[in-house]
């Protein structure tokens, strides 16, 4: 009887074993294609700027997913941290993380189907040292070198003008403005546009923000008039105490070509001042042409002679 029994289980094995070998394989294959839910740990890794440091531990995070079980599956060695990088010019001792799902899914192999359910925790407060902050002005170290017959009309512009400085206060104090780095802008025609780096070298562990400027100008053709007949007057309006000898000149005036073909007589004045040597009956007045910005003038003849009015009884 005993013969029997096992003669049954042993008669045909091969044939048995595969079959008992598929029908597990088919149950695991059915089972790899139903909905299953599990979590995975993942860490935070915060980028801080150079100085700050952390004043609590961050914590891990846990990531609910769903997915077929195959695709589950292919997530057991998942591992890998979030990472945030924080801003540089953040002034503030706590910053506050706000944790998407698409960051999970960053994480996950390429082509995996699963979504990602929840995550604890959802938002993350990080504790930091505490700095301060400044406004400085952004001085501009730039040169531009016009090109033959070419002016700079009305000097350069940037923008901005003030940076924004982060750093512990004892630093900060020290600072008052920041430069540009040098640079020479040439080989350039009409209006030009350029981004300039600002200097942090001497900076330190001191964020700045912007970390550039852009500088912007307009190169012009050189154009030169003259004119004539141009009274000279004091600082105050027309001479009428002496007599200014001669009382009218000529004025030449260079600059960019729009600018020069736009002046009038009315645009100039010629101003005397009297020099060391005069006396109580006259003297030499040095002549200053006052001309509108950007525009280089000079009078002809630079300088006068001046007596004064004798009274008739």
């Amino acid at each position: 009887m005993r013969a029997s029994i096992i003669s049954l289980f042993t008669r045909n094995w091969p044939i048995k074993g595969a079959a008992i070998f598929l029908a597990v394989m088919l149950y695991v294959a059915v089972q790899l294609q139903q909905p299953v839910t599990t979590d995975f740990e993942l860490g935070l890794n915060v980028q801080l700027p150079p100085g700050r440091t952390l004043q609590q531990k961050l914590p891990k995070i846990r990531a609910q997913i769903s997915g077929k079980g195959s695709q589950v599956l292919r997530l057991r060695s998942l591992r890998g941290d979030v990472t945030r990088r924080m801003p540089d010019t953040l002034s503030s001792p706590t910053w506050t993380i706000r944790l998407e799902p698409s960051e999970i899914e960053a994480q996950l192999p390429k082509g995996a189907d699963v979504r990602v359910l929840e995550i604890r925790p959802r938002e993350i407060t990080v504790a930091l040292d505490s700095v301060g902050r400044k406004d400085v002005r952004i001085v501009p170290l730039i040169t531009v070198v016009p090109e033959s017959g070419q002016v700079l009309h009305g000097g350069i512009s940037i923008s901005p003008t003030i940076a924004r400085l982060v750093g512990p206060d004892k630093n900060l104090a020290e600072i008052e403005s920041v430069t540009t780095i040098p640079t020479e802008i040439a080989n350039v025609a009409g209006a030009f546009t350029r981004t300039v780096p600002i200097d942090t070298t001497t900076l330190g562990i001191v964020r700045i923000a912007p970390r550039q400027v852009t500088v912007t100008g307009e190169m012009g053709a050189i154009a030169e008039r003259s004119f004539g007949g141009i009274p000279v007057e004091t600082g105050a309006g027309a001479v009428t105490s002496f007599i200014i000898t001669p009382a009218r000149v000529s004025v030449s005036v260079r600059g960019p070509e729009q600018r020069v073909q736009a002046l009038t007589r009315d645009s100039l004045r010629v101003v005397a001042h009297i020099v060391g040597g005069a006396t109580a009956d006259g003297g030499i007045g040095r002549l200053t042409v006052i001309a509108p910005p950007g525009i280089t003038a000079r009078a002809i003849p630079d300088s006068v002679t001046f007596r004064r009015r004798t009274r008739r009884g």
